[in-house]
């Protein structure tokens, strides 16, 4: 039986949450001997791909584009460094030459391809003309991002109706998409976010040289970007920690993002900004999870975090935003962790406090933690994988 080829499509390969799910299943699937996998980039990202080195040798990689007159924006976008004038130019000059080889790129792979994978689910114009299987992951709760940018969630659910099947990271997530793409029936599949624990822990016992690493700390691991996270509320919520309940752990934020100045200058206006670590991007984040006192997660919407399943297989307690979607699912509605609205300063300062105090609580929550994270290993998760992919190329439905 030849090898089952399978073609991931990325836009870039950056420092996300979605990057660091693709790299567990590319870490997974290259071990088995059932398949072969290619790693289609549409954009060379340069010294932005954090995580090039932990794509598996047995992974063959392509840039879709990679001249560096035709990457030069993309790269200084990300930087955060270009102006309006130039971005404008180079969407209407660049842009067209920039979609057409990538579209040329899928063509080519489309001989060499069993099953194209689009990971991020923006390739979607580029598979119209593609006579091979087709599977597209959605990553984040449609209907904020509905509420967010309605037109650009109109175009996809046009396009996703070209997909044989359709992934979504929760059941939250496929609730969502069977209310708001009906027609997709049957195609929907609910997969979640795996790991490998043998992998996550050699890399936890990782200690890094910083003596920060030391100190008793809470943790959040998060983009700053106040647009979809919700730092600014963890930020007044550990304010009434230190005024209300005199909590003395510091609060280490690992992550990098457009509203770090914005949250830096409200820590200052909080007067915590002392005690308030901005660690920056770490790219092994797991020995800081394993060491931490408490994990924390506020954000607005979510899809389904990885970093709560990694506290979760790290045996950390978590408290996290009652967020679409995601972290209800994760925490099995409070069993295996805390849950507080969104924005609510109070009820998380309230929440963080009673986990550090609480030890009968805290022992439950545990127990109800080391259940819950069982869902989320390739044990559980690889023969759902294996119906996606081989069961869609023998053509069952």
């Amino acid at each position: 039986m030849q090898p089952l080829r399978l073609t991931f499509l990325i836009t870039s390969l950056r420092d996300g949450g979605i990057e660091t799910v693709l790299l567990e299943y590319l870490q997974h699937l290259a071990e088995d001997p059932r398949y072969r996998l290619t790693l289609a980039i549409a954009s060379y990202m340069g010294d932005l791909e954090v995580y090039r080195e932990r794509i598996p040798e047995g992974v063959r990689v392509c840039y879709l584009v990679q001249a560096a007159p035709l990457v030069y924006v993309p790269q200084q976008r990300a930087r955060r460094r270009l102006g309006g004038a130039i971005k404008l130019c180079d969407q209407l000059l660049a842009n067209p030459l920039r979609r057409w080889l990538v579209q040329r790129g899928i063509q080519r792979l489309e001989a060499e391809t069993d099953i194209f994978v689009d990971f991020d689910t923006c390739a979607y114009s580029y598979l119209r003309s593609i006579g091979r299987p087709k599977v597209a992951f959605l990553h984040f709760s449609l209907e904020q991002l509905m509420q967010q940018n309605a037109r650009r969630m109109q175009r996809i659910g046009r396009m996703l109706p070209l997909y044989d099947r359709v992934v979504c990271i929760s059941e939250a997530m496929r609730a969502e998409a069977e209310q708001l793409f009906p027609e997709l029936g049957s195609r929907l599949r609910v997969l979640y976010n795996p790991k490998d624990v043998a992998r996550l822990r050699q890399r936890a016992s990782e200690l890094p040289e910083d003596p920060r690493i030391q100190r008793p700390y809470l943790l959040a691991v998060e983009r700053l970007e106040e647009s979809q996270k919700d730092l600014s509320t963890l930020l007044r919520a550990y304010a009434l920690l230190q005024r209300d309940y005199g909590v003395e752990e510091q609060l280490y934020i690992i992550g990098k993002g457009g509203s770090e100045g914005e949250l830096r200058q409200l820590a200052e206006e909080l007067g915590i900004a002392g005690s308030v670590c901005f660690l920056g991007f770490i790219s092994n984040p797991y020995p800081w999870i394993q060491r931490c006192r408490l994990m924390v997660h506020s954000a607005k919407f979510e899809g389904l975090p990885t970093v709560m399943i990694e506290g979760l297989l790290l045996g950390k307690l978590i408290v996290a935003s009652d967020c679409p979607t995601g972290p209800r699912e994760i925490l099995e509605g409070g069993a295996a962790g805390m849950l507080v609205p969104v924005g609510d300063a109070s009820a998380f300062a309230s929440a963080i406090h009673r986990l550090l105090t609480d030890e009968a609580y805290a022992r439950e929550l545990a127990c109800g933690a080391a259940l819950a994270a069982g869902r989320f290993t390739f044990e559980t998760i690889a023969p759902q994988l294996d119906e996606l992919f081989l069961g869609l190329a023998e053509g069952k439905a």
